[in-house]
């Protein structure tokens, strides 16, 4: 009779624990990801006029396999180990590119035409250069953040940008900053799980959507704000106007 009891303890508390597990982890799924982006090291032109760009380009930011830690955690599965996609390498130019797109976007709200740019191809005059580098590239930690919460184990993706304007000449620099994106809020309403579902089956499947939008997540954030600095620069120098939400006026 005891031990009839005992195991079915034991049952019960291995239910809960997963279940508990779980539900961390189908709420950090089913929350957006909260990232707070810090502008820092803010340097702006303020020489003479410069005439309006009639361009702007963006180049792919340049990035080191030394600056991106990955997620041992999801490193050591095998659908990782046999695509090979879960590498600093990898991680990284998934990070580059994601930032690249998201600021073309983004920098097209101003009106200017706006493209990616290779440092092969000379750009044409009066363009505006958008370049810069990661300094820091990190996929946190997936365990830690279900575990311990509170900002644990979260990812972050640090970059500095300069913008320079090609006249005939050499370019000028007209904007310098620095970005350092970062988890703003983990904590959300927990989402139940459905009657009749397989813990441990959503316990998987959380891992996989976590591992895709963190970083690519962040470096979205990071553009964002990145091109909201260059926005707020470019009404500065008088190629633009802004509204007092900071939209651009058509």
């Amino acid at each position: 009779m005891k031990t009839s009891l005992m195991s079915e303890l034991q049952h019960t508390l291995m239910l809960t624990l997963v279940s508990f597990v779980a539900f961390a982890m189908a709420n950090e799924v089913h929350n957006p990801l909260s990232a707070h982006v810090e502008i820092s090291a803010v340097q702006i032109y303020s020489g003479k006029p410069l005439p309006k760009p009639t361009k702007i380009l963006v180049y792919d930011f340049a990035i080191s396999p030394e600056d991106v830690q990955v997620d041992e955690s999801q490193q050591i599965r095998l659908r990782h180990l046999i695509k090979g996609d879960e590498n600093p390498q990898k991680v990284g130019e998934n990070a580059v590119d994601e930032l690249a797109k998201e600021l073309v976007k983004s920098l097209k709200k101003t009106g200017i035409p706006v493209a990616r740019a290779k440092d092969s191809v000379m750009p044409p005059a009066d363009a505006l250069l958008v370049k810069g580098a990661f300094l820091a590239v990190k996929e946190g930690d997936k365990a830690e953040r279900v575990v311990m919460g509170m900002g644990a184990g979260s990812a972050e993706v640090k970059t500095k940008v300069e913008v320079n304007f090609k006249p005939a000449g050499d370019p000028v620099q007209v904007s310098a900053f620095q970005t350092d994106t970062t988890l703003a809020n983990n904590v959300g309403a927990g989402v139940p799980i459905a009657a009749g579902a397989n813990p441990a089956a959503v316990v998987a499947k959380s891992k996989v959507t976590d591992r895709k939008k963190t970083v690519s997540a962040y470096a979205s954030k990071t553009a964002d704000a990145a091109a909201k600095q260059i926005t707020s620069t470019m009404a500065e120098l008088g190629w633009i106007k802004l509204d007092s939400k900071g939209k651009v006026v058509p």
